[in-house]
């Protein structure tokens, strides 16, 4: 195979497993989630699934605040906390809340968040 063809082959390859998990990260379950959360909190395990946590958690985050509600929930996005603050917000309200394991991901992350950035 001529070289310039197995790059173009390559980047389409590429494209489309990004494509496909994206498609499936939109319908991530709540224990989904919280296995990918966990995944490295105590620093030995899959740093690249603690990536699609944050990144999840800060995809849903940026989607609604006191203003735009998502599915109900609202939260205070103007709240002093970093990023991997509310990855571990979202952890312990998991722990608390088990049966949010069944829900789904956008909507743990939107209780979990409205439960603890209330707005004023």
């Amino acid at each position: 195979m001529p070289r310039k063809l197995f790059v173009w082959f390559a980047a389409v390859v590429t494209l489309a497993a990004i494509g496909s998990s994206a498609a499936s990260a939109s319908s991530l379950t709540g224990a989904q989630l919280y296995k990918l959360c966990t995944a490295n909190m105590s620093g030995n395990g899959n740093p690249i699934e603690a990536a699609e946590c944050l990144g999840f958690i800060i995809g849903v985050s940026d989607t609604f605040d006191c203003i735009e509600k998502n599915h109900g929930f609202n939260w205070d996005s103007n709240a002093t906390v970093t990023q991997p603050q509310l990855v571990v917000t979202v952890v312990q309200w998991m722990d608390a809340h088990p049966a949010a394991q069944g829900y789904e991901g956008h909507r743990v992350v939107g209780s979990a968040l409205s439960h603890a950035y209330p707005c004023k």
